[in-house]
């Protein structure tokens, strides 16, 4: 079967250096849970890091040298070069095909407003969709290169990750739809909070997009993480926002629990 994220993790460490595989698997949770929220410029963030710690992961793996200071560029071109000298450990195909698929990722993201302001772009689901399933590929051919396990572990393993998922919003002209029917009232107006542009809905508003749950149940709600601090009003009337309070509830809790 399977490994958890926690074996997994464990599991890298014996082959790159620990940091490495911390990050590789952080990063990679991170992103899933981010995109599933709805939040796509922390996704878009996340698949920087994603990038930067397989780069040097698959960097140790070909050259036995461990670097915590040398940017992906730098590295893939290492990676890929055959002109120098040195040793390679992995082979021509796939270090070609990893070290271009991950400055794909990389520049990508850089281009499209999540890490830079852009009078074009912003970070948005289509661009962050692209992002998250890039990720999943170079998370499994990672695993593929560097992973000395059984075939068949690798194989579910691989499976596991690559496998489709639907985000738990579906949005439609503006207006989003938690999908999963069986959430309690207070993880939707959560999760329609977190996935609001500035995290604030006006009230009206909120209680509109709150599909799954009645009005007494919203209004019971919104009542209850009010008094819990996990949402606010603001300054603007009728307006609630989610603190960070809020937020860590629904990336640690909710999330997990209703992952698709």
């Amino acid at each position: 079967m399977p490994l958890t994220a926690a074996q997994l993790q464990a599991e890298l460490a014996n082959i790159v250096d620990v940091s490495f595989a911390t990050a590789i698997i952080e990063n990679f949770r991170q992103m899933q849970q981010r995109f599933y929220a709805g939040d796509w410029q922390p996704t878009e963030l996340d698949s920087g890091r994603l990038v930067e710690a397989i780069a040097r992961a698959i960097y140790q793996l070909d050259s036995g040298t461990v670097t915590h200071s040398q940017l992906p560029g730098d590295l893939c071109e290492k990676i890929e070069d055959d002109r120098n000298l040195r040793q390679h450990q992995l082979d021509p195909k796939a270090r070609r095909h990893i070290s271009r698929a991950l400055m794909l990722v990389y520049k990508f993201r850089s281009d499209r407003g999540s890490v830079h302001i852009s009078p074009e772009y912003t970070a948005n689901e289509m661009d962050a969709v692209f992002m998250l399933h890039a990720a999943k590929w170079l998370l499994a051919e990672f695993l593929r290169l560097a992973w000395n396990k059984d075939r068949k572990v690798i194989a579910e393993t691989i499976a596991e990750i690559i496998q489709l998922e639907h985000s738990l919003i579906h949005e439609v002209d503006g207006t989003p739809l938690i999908l999963d029917a069986s959430v309690s009232a207070p993880e939707e107006v959560l999760l329609l909070l977190n996935h609001a542009e500035g995290h604030r809905l006006q009230r009206e508003e909120l209680s509109r997009q709150a599909k799954n749950n009645s009005t007494s149940a919203t209004n019971t709600a919104l009542s209850r993480l009010t008094k819990s601090n996990e949402i606010r009003t603001t300054a603007y009337p009728g307006e609630l926002l989610l603190t960070p309070k809020g937020q860590k509830r629904v990336i640690e809790s909710i999330i997990p629990k209703y992952k698709p």
